[in-house]
């Protein structure tokens, strides 16, 4: 028989248990608060997950980040981690904030973590017994040849276990860099945490991957299940009086409208058998969250839905675009016509746009219909500029837009031997006009977001005819919905508009191009002269001029 009062079984409890130890200290946090899993019982599951990989949704103060600096000081402090743990920001700033107002508080007011730490002075690196507590920010501090991000400060360090704190606000390169620091490691732990924004972008697309671990709450009445958040408005209803303004809000089991405890729900894996351990935190099930402010902020959103993204993603832990921000797969599927991908050479004159790749050139050919529409007769992913050139003969190309980069002397070779007008195209996030023409290199520079926006409307509008469903016209589908218009603070304090990228786009670029390459086969059509030197010859612009 166990017997809890032992003394060696509690130390042992202590050692093991990074949420026993936390208790048993009655670790001191922030606002004169001590550690507790009084409605938050959520936390001892988190902190005592032992997979490789966990990453957590979470909406606005769910606790996360106390939870896994608490793990990551016992784990050191005794003795489990010999490589030490890294603690990544999104910024170099976020990391002295935190180290300030956060860390050395808890070090300070903790004499039992006080008593682990042999050096407190750096506020980046703390000794935490025989190993290292490293906070870093994960920010790009060099771009490589153009394309690739690189970090001194992410890529120094070893480490057993690293920790990527607001998941979405990280380049994907420095998330690469961040795992290979567990390279040495025999126990290569990884977390990703975060209040979600975007569907299929940073920890929404990680949480996507996972075993999707959602807290499913029973009924004491008729035993039925209701998640808080999926179930959401339908999982709150109000205990009603004689006036509307007294109507009490509360959570209600979705079968039998009876009362349920917000705190009694177990975590339940949607896909059991997926390697990532994926928990899905909203602020319903926090202790200081209070229903009527919700459902009042809820309500606000019915009326003004600019006020609908910071609902889902603080209250909800849900990742959210308005419809009009982004593109999906059944606006582009609505442009299908009953016409497959042409296979024959084509007697009328296309236009062609090309994004450049690694790993394959994606191209897009396509003819006008009238001064507003056009059709898409063939798409593919090819390997190389020869494959392109044989493409643009099949289908008798007489106008090409080619991104330029990151092959800016194979795209030279190619633009200079072609038979047709063939521009370079490159992306600005600043210059004042929406496109700058350099008529002796050959090269548009376009504003990112108006480019974007065009081929949006283009879509949304119905203005394009693409082949008839197919494996391509799929994966076209989806990278055409793989950006997103959001709202963003710049350097200056500005808020602007910026298209953000979720996944592969190279399909949606070669639209970009293919409505530029349109406008200029509109020009010149007909007209025998070589390469872009045909540019020469006018003032075309397809902004004023259509397509």
């Amino acid at each position: 028989m166990i017997n809890l009062n032992d003394p060696k079984l509690n130390d042992q409890m202590i050692q093991a248990d990074s949420c026993y130890w936390a208790l048993c200290n009655e670790i001191k946090l922030m606002g004169n608060t001590t550690f507790t899993l009084d409605k938050c019982q959520y936390m001892q599951v988190i902190m005592n997950d032992s997979s490789r990989f966990v990453c957590v949704m979470k909406g606005a103060q769910a606790r996360i980040t106390t939870v896994f600096m608490l793990r990551s000081i016992h784990c050191l402090g005794h003795g489990l981690y010999s490589k030490g743990v890294i603690y990544y920001f999104p910024s170099r700033d976020a990391v002295e904030d935190f180290s300030k107002t956060r860390f050395t508080p808890l070090i300070n007011d903790n004499p039992c973590i006080k008593r682990l730490l042999q050096s407190t002075d750096s506020v980046f690196v703390k000794r935490v017994g025989k190993s290292f507590l490293t906070l870093k920010g994960g920010t790009a501090t060099k771009i490589l040849k153009g394309r690739k991000k690189d970090s001194m400060s992410v890529r120094s360090t070893p480490a057993d276990e690293v920790i990527r704190d607001e998941r979405d606000l990280f380049d994907d390169d420095m998330v690469q860099m961040t795992k290979d620091r567990l390279l040495d490691s025999v126990f290569k732990r990884e977390v990703d945490l975060g209040t979600p924004t975007m569907p299929d972008f940073g920890i929404a697309k990680v949480f996507t991957l996972s075993d999707q671990k959602n807290s499913m709450i029973k009924c004491e009445g008729c035993g039925a299940y209701t998640c808080l958040v999926d179930d959401f408005p339908n999982s709150v209803k109000y205990h009603k009086s004689t006036t509307h303004v007294n109507y009490e809000p509360y959570f209600a089991c979705i079968k039998c409208g009876k009362e349920i405890d917000p705190f009694a729900g177990e975590f339940v894996a949607k896909y059991p058998n997926r390697e990532i351990s994926g928990y899905h935190v909203p602020h319903l099930m926090t202790p200081h969250c209070e229903l009527p402010l919700v459902m009042s902020r809820w309500e606000e959103c019915q009326i003004d839905g600019s006020k609908a993204g910071a609902f889902y993603n603080s209250i909800l832990g849900l990742p959210y675009i308005a419809a009009e921000d982004r593109l999906t797969e059944s606006d582009v599927f609505a442009c299908c016509g009953n016409d497959v991908m042409r296979t024959t050479i084509s007697i009328s004159q296309t236009a062609m746009g090309v994004d450049v790749g690694k790993a394959y050139h994606t191209v897009v050919i396509g003819e006008k219909v009238d001064d507003k529409r056009a059709k898409v007769i063939y798409l593919c992913r090819v390997k190389g500029f020869n494959a392109v050139h044989d493409i643009a003969k099949k289908y008798n190309v007489k106008s090409a837009v080619v991104d330029i980069r990151p092959y800016e002397e194979s795209f030279n070779l190619f633009q200079k031997s072609e038979p047709y007008r063939v521009f370079g195209a490159e992306y600005k996030d600043k210059q004042r006009e929406f496109m700058k023409t350099d008529e002796r290199q050959g090269v548009y520079s376009l504003l990112r977001n108006q480019i974007f926006d065009k081929t949006h409307h283009w879509i949304k509008d119905g203005l394009v005819e693409i082949p008839r469903k197919c494996a391509e016209v799929d994966e076209f589908a989806k990278q055409m919905c793989n950006c997103a218009k959001v709202l963003e603070e710049n350097e200056q304090g500005d808020r602007v508009y910026r298209y953000i990228k979720l996944g592969d786009d190279h399909y949606r670029s070669a639209m970009n191009y293919l409505w530029l390459a349109l406008g200029d086969l509109t020009a010149w059509q007909g007209m025998a002269a070589p390469g872009f030197a045909m540019a020469g010859a006018g003032e075309w612009n397809p902004l004023t001029h259509g397509l």
